[in-house]
């Protein structure tokens, strides 16, 4: 239901948008370009809420009152994480309004390496997303920062228009795939403690149980992934040598599980 409301929302405010610039030959990805997601997300979890009410009373497994209660507790449940995505935009507002970027460029163009940056960012992202508990505050915060400080290091280096794009897209990924690593690494972090309370385990344990599987992910993506990329390896080989040390971690490393006891 989510999916489906996202899309057609996504759909109908570009569609919208699109029109009040007069703009009348455009495919999809016109259409998503100038869609407004943020609505889009809003309508897609008011639908699924309503579906999800409405199947509850249809199969008699709440009454009208509890579901109400049951949905205000969920919105409560997420004051927080809206609380830090709000601090995290204030953080990103005003790095922008302090040249930070700017400040950045300044001291590291002549230092760094282009292609280093996807790791280095990648780490960087996950320490700040596993300090903090949070990927959306840290994709807030570094994004303003990492695209313009990629593409002025690129220019100085003198790198062409298409490893300049190349490098712009590994910084993006890996300021996404590094909080999202960070975040589900942290104890502090919602989903983390969501896991550890959905499964009834200890909570430590379960932080424990996952990192190492994390990690070993992780380092082989970084190793494998985004050094061959940045200087120009094709992707598709990069996918099947971190598939194939993987599954040469799980063979080698991994143990057998005794069969359950019924």
């Amino acid at each position: 239901v989510i999916l489906f409301g996202t899309i057609a929302g996504l759909y109908y405010t570009g569609v919208q948008s699109l029109s009040e610039q007069n703009i009348a030959d455009y495919g999809m990805q016109q259409i998503i370009s100038n869609a407004d997601s943020y609505s889009a997300l809003l309508w897609a979890s008011l639908l699924a809420s309503a579906v999800a009410g409405i199947m509850t009373i249809s199969q008699r497994i709440l009454n009208l009152n509890d579901i109400v209660s049951a949905w205000n507790k969920g919105v409560q449940s997420m004051v927080f994480a809206c609380i830090i995505l709000v601090f995290a935009w204030g953080i990103s507002a005003v790095t922008v309004e302090m040249k930070t970027a700017d400040y950045l460029i300044s001291i590291l163009s002549d230092q760094l390496m282009p292609q280093l940056l996807p790791v280095l960012i990648f780490i960087l992202c996950a320490l700040i997303s596993f300090s903090t508990g949070t990927s959306w505050g840290t994709m807030a915060i570094m994004m303003p920062l990492v695209i313009p400080l990629a593409h002025s290091i690129c220019v100085h280096n003198g790198l062409d228009l298409e490893t300049t794009r190349l490098i712009i897209y590994g910084v993006v990924s890996s300021v996404l795939t590094g909080s999202v690593f960070g975040d589900h690494c942290s104890p502090i972090a919602d989903t983390t403690i969501l896991s550890s309370m959905a499964s009834k385990c200890n909570h430590i344990d379960h932080v424990k149980t996952q990192l190492p599987y994390a990690l070993v992910i992780g380092f082989t993506c970084m190793l494998l992934g985004d050094l061959p990329s940045a200087f120009g390896l094709n992707p598709f080989i990069s996918i099947v040598l971190i598939f194939a040390v993987l599954l040469g971690v799980i063979l080698f490393f991994g143990k057998k599980l005794p069969e359950a006891i019924n």
